[in-house]
């Protein structure tokens, strides 16, 4: 019961993501990298059958528990593409993201899913924990998965370095507990198929893993906010030099497109600013330089982490 709940927060906080952040993603082409992994966040947990019936989603991949490894795959890129929001370079986009690990490890879930269990048996929840106890194929793909799972969980620890102070716990917290539940998960799974399950080890996966990924959700909300909060202060100050542009006759720069990203416009047009105010001999006045503070102060902020 409490793994249902744990799932079902995590769905609405994604989903409230993905509906929120639907604007900026149409929007702005980098804050699709946050809003994609949060869409594939909510997919696979909408594959844990807590809203539709797992045999139901499962039937309509054959009814082989293929949908495990679909929500094993989904889950690591949902991670992965945390990772990517709040690392990736300003102008990156979702096809300029490099691939290539998600990939190669999905293809690493896939190959040694189906290789070592040929037989998988009808759609069930427990799939992995029923079959680990006579298969150890069943065991090799639990362990390889959950190994995938825990590599991407440590590269998410790592990335929050660079998170806001407010934002960085959450996500930090996320991904040791996700770390955690997929090391337990490893542990019981040994214990299962070559020695004695452990009632306590069996345990403690689900509470881990969930609690982490309901951080993880929190630490997307949060950050959500602050990346709205900064891009709106980003276009108000944009809106406020431009006005100061037009008042002291600096043209419009012609060598940005209006896709380049708002810190390159600021920055850009602040220049030209103070540029022209230097070749006119015509000082800014104490108003007018406290803005190109503002926009200084906007530019020079850390927000490596805010995964906008």
């Amino acid at each position: 019961m409490v793994t249902v709940v744990l799932i079902d927060v995590a769905l609405v906080g994604l989903l409230a993501v993905v509906v929120g952040r639907a604007r900026a993603a149409w929007r702005h082409p980098r804050a699709r990298i946050a809003w994609l992994g949060a869409l594939v966040g909510v997919v696979a947990l909408l594959t844990q059958g807590t809203v539709v019936p797992l045999p139901v989603l499962d039937g309509l991949l054959g009814g082989s528990n293929v949908l495990k490894l679909v929500q094993n795959v989904l889950t690591m890129v949902s991670l992965w593409l945390g990772i990517q929001a709040g690392t990736a370079p300003v102008t990156a986009r979702v096809h300029t993201l490099r691939w290539r690990f998600p990939v190669l490890l999905g293809i690493l879930f896939a190959v040694v899913f189906f290789v070592a269990m040929p037989v998988r048996g009808p759609s069930s929840f427990h799939f992995i924990e029923d079959a680990v106890r006579t298969s150890t194929g069943a065991w090799l793909y639990g362990v390889v998965h959950m190994a995938g799972i825990a590599l991407v969980a440590v590269l998410l620890y790592r990335s929050a370095r660079a998170s806001l102070p407010g934002v960085r716990p959450f996500f930090r917290v996320g991904a040791v507990g996700i770390a955690l539940g997929c090391l337990t998960e490893i542990v019981d799974l040994t214990l299962t198929r070559f020695w004695r399950p452990n009632d306590v080890v069996s345990a403690l996966f689900d509470p881990l893993f969930y609690l982490g990924v309901v951080a993880f959700v929190v630490g997307i909300l949060r950050a959500s906010r602050a990346a709205s909060s900064i891009r709106r202060r980003g276009e108000s100050l944009l809106r406020r030099l431009g006005d100061l542009a037009r008042q002291r006759g600096v043209q419009r720069l012609a060598v940005l497109s209006p896709d380049a990203p708002l810190d390159s416009r600021l920055h850009a047009l602040r220049v030209a600013v103070e540029d022209a105010a230097i070749a006119s001999s015509a000082p800014l006045t104490s108003a007018q330089r406290a803005l190109l503070d503002d926009v200084d102060a906007h530019l020079t902020r850390q927000d490596s982490g805010v995964r906008s």
